[in-house]
């Protein structure tokens, strides 16, 4: 399955790609990311827990960050399990940066494969809340990026 959307972050883009070489706090951004182990600059594990329906899901994922395009483009890859529900998921996400007056547009193309009990719920809700969590993220980043750019009163 595959989703195409456009978000706007409310910071320049040299301010967006500095995040490139912040897991931590990307990591920070991604709702239910937790354990996070960063293995080289551009590769990490961790597990993502999201409620799909009426089931909860616990991927163990590793994440690898390619084609980096320094303040225009990168490519995230991330496979993954989840053993309780012996189900896995492939995923590729190809993040377009441009400058968009003073922020930044951000195209986003991703493709997901999952199978086993997962994938039972059909792939328009899996989908759904894939596109859910990448926006989510997105959002809570360009939040970050305000807070780091409120100056403390002189």
């Amino acid at each position: 399955m595959e989703f195409r959307r456009t978000v706007q972050v409310t910071a320049p883009v040299s301010q967006v790609w500095a995040l490139v070489g912040d897991i931590p706090a990307v990591a920070s951004c991604i709702p239910g990311l937790h354990d996070l182990k960063q293995n080289a600059p551009t590769e990490f594990e961790c597990v993502v827990s999201q409620r799909v329906g009426s089931v909860k899901a616990n991927f163990n994922l590793h994440t690898t960050m390619s084609d980096l395009e320094p303040e225009q483009s990168l490519t995230a890859v991330s496979k993954g399990r989840d053993e309780g529900l012996n189900s896995s998921v492939e995923a590729t996400q190809r993040f377009v940066l441009s400058r968009n007056g003073d922020g930044t547009q951000v195209d986003i193309i991703a493709e997901f494969r999952v199978t086993g009990k997962i994938a039972t719920f059909g792939q328009r809700i899996i989908a759904a809340k894939a596109e859910q969590v990448t926006v989510e993220t997105l959002r809570n980043l360009s939040k970050l990026l305000e807070e780091r750019n409120v100056a403390p009163s002189s």
